[in-house]
């Protein structure tokens, strides 16, 4: 399967900005890959740990 004839069917073009679309395609990837590891990061709970105090006892 050639993706470049896909595209040029698609949307009549192969570059925006004058960028070429695998650029672009590698970009967006990049960018699901960012925000997906950040919403599991914010939504970690924190780990409990045991104070100093209640260990020295």
């Amino acid at each position: 399967m050639n993706w470049t004839t896909v595209w040029m069917d698609l949307f009549g073009t192969t570059s925006l900005w004058g960028i070429d679309m695998g650029f672009w395609a590698a970009m967006a990837a990049v960018l699901l890959i960012v925000v997906l590891m950040n919403v599991v990061f914010w939504g970690m709970k924190p780990k409990k740990t045991e104070d100093r105090a209640s260990k020295e006892a």
